[in-house]
């Protein structure tokens, strides 16, 4: 169970890797704006944060067995 969820963890990172780097490459275009982009980045930044939290502390407790 613990390897699936952190697959999906893993996967879900990525994911919001992607959907992040759209919304700042597309709101860089020029005539194109995305309100409150800055704003969404920044959620997906501390989701990211969290979730990676969670990966490490697996590592860091021995929980990879």
């Amino acid at each position: 169970m613990k390897k699936e969820i952190k697959k999906i963890a893993k996967c879900t990172t990525n994911i919001l890797g992607m959907i992040s780097m759209s919304i700042v490459g597309i709101n860089a275009i020029d005539g194109i704006d995305i309100p409150y982009a800055l704003i969404i980045v920044q959620v997906i930044a501390v989701i990211q944060g969290v979730i990676g939290a969670y990966l490490i502390q697996g590592k860091l407790w021995g929980d990879n067995k």
